[in-house]
């Protein structure tokens, strides 16, 4: 490679994520009512303990007591409610950034996992070890032979990319095995420019190496209870997605020429 190329998620991340818009306005609305449940709470609260202690003083010094708490009120729903809009505004960055860190342990925990010698002891976080276990069921019900882990992918199509995507490996299927590439995902669903990544990885590796893979997976290994998602895409839509994802990286090159 003669030149810096962008990444496939780099590439993806032009297209609009709609869904994204009520997501964080969801949970914006959800941070403020929570927020004002809690200083709405502390005020009355302190409201019925000064009260309660008022009936024992004089009128006068009632009347100070209820202006004070009165422009406590004010303060609450005045002064600060530009720092808790704040606040909520900023909900959804946290969240994601808070899920991409989690997602971040959960995978250096696998990569630990497929890098270490057989029987070595693999230390996990607590809040990684559902989706880490989820990996270890799936992992002995297919019968995985490795061929590569973290694979860099390159391509010159469409004026040229690059990316990396998790495991190549052999899986015990319908009484053969069968070359996969897989891409490991944490997120709560498959989203639908997951197939279009992974026809991007699908061609870049056919391109760089001498194997061919069969087929194309996302092994969805979320925080839940519940079991693994492993979706598996044929060649011939990844080819389609394929052309899709040229369009893209054309595009891409000639808006940052």
């Amino acid at each position: 490679m003669t030149k810096a190329l962008p990444h496939v998620t780099q590439i993806i991340g032009q297209l609009s994520k709609p869904q994204l818009i009520p997501w964080a306005t969801r949970l914006g609305v959800e941070f403020m009512q929570g927020k004002t449940i809690e200083v709405v709470g502390a005020s009355v609260t302190r409201l019925l303990q000064e009260i309660e202690d008022m009936t024992l003083v004089k009128s006068e010094m009632m009347t100070g007591k209820l202006k004070n708490i009165i422009a406590e009120v004010n303060k609450n729903f005045g002064g600060d409610a530009s720092e808790i809009t704040q606040e909520a505004k900023a909900q959804h960055t946290k969240v994601k950034d808070a899920a991409s860190d989690r997602g971040k342990r959960a995978h250096a925990a696998i990569e630990s996992f497929l890098g270490a010698a057989d029987g070595a002891q693999i230390d996990v976080d607590e809040d990684v070890a559902k989706p880490f276990k989820k990996f270890i069921d799936w992992w002995i019900f297919n019968d995985v032979e490795v061929v590569e882990v973290e694979c860099p992918v390159w391509s010159d199509e469409g004026g040229g990319y690059k990316g990396r995507f998790d495991l190549a490996a052999t899986l015990g299927k319908e009484g053969k095995e069968i070359l996969y590439l897989i891409d490991f995902k944490f997120t709560p669903r498959l989203y639908d420019d997951v197939r279009m990544q992974l026809a991007a990885y699908f061609y870049g590796w056919k391109q760089r190496t001498k194997h061919i893979p069969e087929r194309a997976a996302a092994l969805r290994l979320d925080f839940t209870d519940g079991p693994e998602e492993f979706a598996v895409i044929l060649e011939s839509e990844l080819y389609r997605e394929y052309q899709k994802f040229l369009r893209l990286v054309e595009f891409w090159h000639l808006a940052n020429a």
